[in-house]
């Protein structure tokens, strides 16, 4: 990853992160006033995205969408943005132009843990996510079969936390008290088929 021939001390982190060259596929972020580029999924990752998306349609009121690979920034955090890899908020947002969204529209961020960067998900994109107050955080770790519910965002921390593991029901806290999500179908990392 390279940047082109600016001095990249004279731009800002998100002119940083457009200059990038990253290879097809590959997607920036900046996380913790740090830039983060991720390689494209595993493909067991991007089905439990998949499958989480399907069972979030069937639920979500018809105001809500869950829409993958959505940008989200910090509406006073700077130049920081994620794109978690699914995330809930209004359905008006699949008739936008843009590509960046303010968190205080978002009800979920959804993160499957990457084998590549899991400090990420697990630790950077908690606090960011919190200090956003984004209501619900699903963490999906396939490295060892956990998820993490994270809710109730006050003064920059999340105040509850549920823990559950891949084949139980998760339900989801407010403001998506009405969904529940099934991890019957969810596979570890190097478990092979399911």
């Amino acid at each position: 990853m390279t940047l082109s021939a600016a001095d990249p001390r004279s731009c800002s982190l998100r002119e940083a992160a457009n200059q990038l060259n990253v290879p097809e596929g590959w997607r920036v972020e900046i996380v913790g006033s740090g830039l983060v580029v991720s390689p494209t999924p595993l493909g067991r990752h991007a089905g439990i995205i998949d499958d989480i998306a399907e069972q979030l349609a069937r639920q979500l009121r018809d105001d809500r969408a869950a829409l993958q690979n959505i940008a989200v920034e910090g509406v006073d955090d700077g130049e920081d943005y994620t794109i978690p890899d699914l995330t809930v908020l209004p359905a008006a947002v699949k008739f936008e132009d843009d590509w960046l969204f303010p968190a205080d529209i978002v009800d979920l961020a959804v993160e499957v843990v990457s084998l590549s960067n899991p400090n990420n998900d697990t630790v950077n994109k908690v606090q960011e996510y919190a200090e956003w107050g984004i209501p619900v955080y699903l963490l999906v770790d396939p490295r060892d079969g956990g998820i993490v519910t994270y809710s109730d965002p006050v003064d920059g921390e999340y105040r509850a936390q549920h823990k559950s593991r891949f084949g139980e029901a998760v339900q989801l806290p407010k403001p998506l008290a009405d969904v529940s999500i099934d991890t019957a179908a969810f596979t570890r990392y190097g478990s092979g088929r399911p």
